[in-house]
């Protein structure tokens, strides 16, 4: 089978992953595999090295009609080039290029809603949109079902599946050490691009409110440099930046909790990965965390510096209860969010589709 995978960027993130991950497990089933994304970028250069590339010159993050067009007649070339059986989609903008490109073989196009949200909440102007293209498609996915839930309630309700996001299970990797981090106290960590999703301030906020614990964020801005956060942002003593780091998923490890604090989600790919190293999980209670944390391994706060410091205190001082979060944290991850599972999904859907 030959799959064609659309993205609209190539920035770290967890469309991005599942995007890396079912060309590696596609290709290990003996697929052939291509990607169309923008040039440059963290996602080349994570791809199994036999994947066909198609770096899109003109594909930009933002809606602009000029580069638009011109990325419609790029796809439409590596399209005819490539002839694949699947078309995979991932994003809004290559969820309505892909489309359009493909109308004549609509039936053979798999949509990937990464956080339907962003959508529903933030770019509505969107939603009519989304609605006629669902008829060009074999498949929409969602990654949760409160994703599925909502994509109904807007009436985008045509062959929608929902297949959750699986990571592959990490190997045991002796314990990493961060620059200028020593390790001498309990430690909260998270994962995430500094970006109006990810709520830095209440990040921040609560870690001034714990002293007694370090607090490490893991992840940059696409628009500052780690000098010009700390200058912009009131960061406590016991907060440290890191900005973009290589193969982050591999600090986990040193932490005693992990934390979540988002205004919207989909489901997200870094509280897997916390969830597969066994650790507990701190969140806000938006879009599908609660299909992955609950009370057994973890705690759902609304987003307050009250809510939020009473979560990660109330963990953090027993150590009892931690650590049987953090064995339910992987037996969950077990069940439900391996690489395995989430390839087996994808692989049926495109089995249907194809034929």
């Amino acid at each position: 089978m030959k799959i064609l995978h659309i993205i609209t960027n190539t920035e770290l993130g967890g469309a991005q992953k599942v995007c890396i991950d079912l060309c590696q497990k596609a290709v290990e089933d003996g697929n052939i595999v291509a990607v169309a994304s923008m040039s440059g970028g963290y996602m080349w250069r994570q791809l199994p090295g036999n994947v066909v590339q198609f770096q899109l010159k003109n594909m930009v993050k933002p809606i602009k009609p000029l580069k638009d067009i011109k990325v419609f007649f790029e796809l439409q070339a590596a399209v005819k080039k490539f002839k694949p059986d699947i078309i995979h989609l991932h994003s809004s903008k290559a969820g309505v290029l892909g489309r359009l490109v493909s109308l004549s073989n609509y039936k053979r196009i798999v949509y990937t809603v990464h956080g339907f949200d962003s959508i529903r909440l933030k770019h509505r102007v969107f939603l009519p949109l989304e609605k006629i293209l669902q008829r060009f498609c074999g498949a929409i996915v969602a990654v949760s079902d409160y994703d599925k839930k909502n994509l109904i309630s807007e009436k985008i309700k045509r062959h929608i599946f929902t297949v959750y996001n699986g990571i592959a299970e990490h190997s045991i990797i002796p314990q990493k050490l961060l620059p200028d981090f020593n390790k001498t106290r309990k430690t909260v960590l998270t994962i995430a691009r500094i970006a109006p999703p990810k709520n830095l301030n209440l990040f921040l906020e609560t870690a001034k409110k714990l002293p007694q614990y370090d607090f490490l964020w893991l992840g940059g801005s696409p628009d500052y440099s780690v000098d010009e956060l700390y200058k912009m942002y009131s960061v406590p003593e016991n907060v440290k930046l890191f900005g973009d780091v290589p193969n982050a998923s591999n600090y986990i490890n040193i932490c005693d909790l992990f934390v979540l604090f988002s205004n919207f989600e989909g489901l997200p790919m870094t509280i897997i990965e916390a969830m597969s190293q066994k650790k507990a999980v701190v969140a806000s209670n938006v879009g599908g965390i609660y299909e992955l944390v609950d009370s057994s391994n973890g705690k759902l706060i609304e987003n307050t510096v009250e809510d939020a410091s009473h979560a990660v205190e109330s963990i953090l001082e027993n150590d009892n209860l931690r650590q049987q979060m953090e064995q339910k944290s992987y037996e969950k991850y077990q069940c439900n969010f391996t690489l395995e599972k989430m390839w087996e999904w994808y692989k049926t859907i495109y089995q249907v589709l194809a034929k």
